[in-house]
């Protein structure tokens, strides 16, 4: 997963909701999905998304069973990278604002 590259913004948003919902359960996802955006550089790679999430996650004392999330958080990635192109930019992925 090293060598792929997000295509869009939406399509990064799209991946930290993946991971912040399907890995990490959070409710808030909207709200930390923004802050997570805000540690990450304008093309960032799958590893630094996961790492981000897990940074705001860690700071907000919310991250218990790292290895296993980030384990996990690799697995929702793959399955968002096996969406078409199309449907890993849907605004239908994203969460209300």
């Amino acid at each position: 997963m090293t060598d792929i590259q997000f295509s869009t913004d939406d399509e990064i948003d799209n991946a930290i909701r993946a991971v912040l919902c399907a890995d990490f359960c959070a409710e808030d996802a909207e709200e930390l999905r923004r802050v997570v955006r805000l540690r990450l550089p304008s093309a960032p790679t799958p590893v630094q998304i996961v790492d981000a999430v897990c940074a705001e996650l860690r700071w907000r004392g919310r991250l218990e069973f790292e290895e296993q999330r980030r384990l996990q958080a690799a697995q929702v990635l793959a399955a968002f990278f096996d969406l078409p192109t199309s449907e890993r930019e849907a605004t239908s992925l994203m969460g209300a604002v």
